[in-house]
């Protein structure tokens, strides 16, 4: 994405409409690179009504779009990013927002604190992750294997954990493989499903 799609200043206006052109394209065929931002959008609000949740965790906050386009549809959302200058637009963006809560940091750190202080399960938005551009890079490229384990470490049975980018989860750049996220889900009542490049880890009948 641009910088002036990104950050220029009819940027709240011209990327709905460029996020609206890329999900066109990919519907009618071009499902290969990453998911289109309105399909993630629409992958969290399925998996939320499916499994019943009302918190949103989110890692790697970037723009804001994610929570501006489901603030509606939890009764809180946790949202992790590490850059400054991220953080201070989400902020302003959002500070008329009381259930959109914003924390500055890393998030293979700062999630443990937010998991600890859950008090039922939650749907889990993992995309913490160097990508170039105006997005901060931490101590590794991403940070999922240290967030999973915060989740996995918290005992809850009902989480939900959706990972964008799942092409790069290949070995390269410093990224886990599929392969090692199912070694570290383990023997627990999870299923883990690859589809339109989320990685998406839930419970499994017996375990709802």
């Amino acid at each position: 994405m641009s910088q002036w799609l990104a950050t220029g200043p009819m940027s709240f206006v011209a990327r709905p409409a460029y996020q609206g052109v890329e999900f066109m394209r990919w519907r009618n065929g071009r499902r290969d690179g990453p998911a289109p931002h309105l399909l993630k959008r629409r992958i969290v609000k399925t998996y939320a009504r499916r499994y019943a949740l009302d918190t949103l965790v989110e890692t790697g906050t970037y723009l804001g779009d994610m929570v501006a386009g489901v603030r509606g549809d939890f009764s809180n959302i946790f949202s992790i990013e590490l850059d400054d200058a991220l953080y201070d637009r989400a902020r302003r963006r959002f500070a008329r927002d009381a259930n959109v809560h914003l924390y500055k940091g890393d998030s293979g750190k700062v999630l443990r604190e937010i998991v600890g202080g859950l008090r039922g399960p939650a749907l889990f938005w993992l995309d913490a992750h160097h990508s170039g551009g105006i997005t901060a890079m931490g101590d590794q490229a991403t940070p999922v294997l240290e967030e999973l384990d915060h989740v996995l470490a918290s005992g809850e049975p009902r989480h939900v954990v959706l990972i964008d980018d799942a092409r790069d989860f290949n070995g390269g750049g410093g990224y886990p493989t599929i392969d090692d996220l199912c070694r570290q889900v383990g023997g627990r009542q999870l299923s883990l499903e690859v589809k339109d490049d989320v990685i998406r880890i839930a419970p499994t009948a017996a375990a709802k």
